[in-house]
């Protein structure tokens, strides 16, 4: 039981630190990669609905994504189907990363 309570504190803290990163969405991409870990350990053991506290945390990024997908979401929780919307957000942030890109700042090395 004290066990169960100190891993339930280390995941919010852990959720806690990832929020403060930002909303880059090179830290999405990231976060969804990690998600999408969860959720393949979700299928690998054969669990038929997403846990209740990792659905919170993909609605999230869902949601500072793209509005759209969260309809896509919405209230499914089988791993199978937010596993698709995951890779449609993903695709969202890899053109919304190649966009942010800018140029490097050249620094002159002699003057």
């Amino acid at each position: 039981m004290i066990q169960q309570t100190v891993d339930e504190q280390n995941r919010a803290l852990f959720w806690h630190r990832r929020k403060q990163l930002g909303t880059k969405p090179r830290n999405l991409m990231h976060e969804s990669d990690l998600l999408l870990y969860w959720l393949e350990e979700c299928l690998l053991s054969d669990l038929k609905v997403v846990p209740g506290w990792l659905m919170p945390r993909i609605a999230q990024l869902i949601n500072q994504t793209d509005r759209d997908l969260q309809e896509e979401l919405g209230r499914d929780r089988r791993p199978d189907q937010v596993m698709e919307v995951l890779f449609r957000a993903q695709e969202v942030l890899m053109a919304e990363s190649v966009r942010s890109r800018t140029e490097a700042k050249v620094i002159p090395l002699f003057r």
